[in-house]
């Protein structure tokens, strides 16, 4: 995977965090064992990735046209690395160690939909 696609793929993942605007251990946990499965390989440190990908997402609350070209994307640089099933199985997960909520299982439907139809 491209570092450019591991940064992506973050970034989905703490967009999929926000949906339900609740934030669990189970759901930490999970993202951990994700962090640690897409490796790392740039001279900044995760973290700082981190920090900015929660800033970006952050910064989209509340509008949706920005919301969905982030989307659009993020999805397509994953795409373009050919990780779809990855990240896929990556946010599903995430997404369901506390249970999949309507926004979510939207969420993951438009991601499904847009990578493999």
């Amino acid at each position: 995977m491209k570092q450019e696609s591991r940064v992506a793929l973050i970034e989905l993942l703490f967009l999929a965090l926000y949906l339900d605007n609740h934030l669990s251990l189970a759901e930490d946990g999970v993202l951990s064992e994700a962090m640690d499965s897409i490796g790392w390989e740039s001279g900044q440190p995760r973290e700082i990735c981190f920090l900015t990908a929660f800033s970006k997402v952050r910064a989209l609350d509340g509008d949706a046209v920005a919301l969905n070209d982030f989307l659009e994307q993020r999805a397509e640089i994953i795409a373009e690395s050919g990780h779809q099933s990855m990240a896929l199985t990556w946010l599903t997960k995430v997404l369901g160690a506390d249970g999949i909520t309507p926004g979510e299982e939207r969420f993951l439907k438009k991601l499904e939909k847009r990578w493999f139809s």
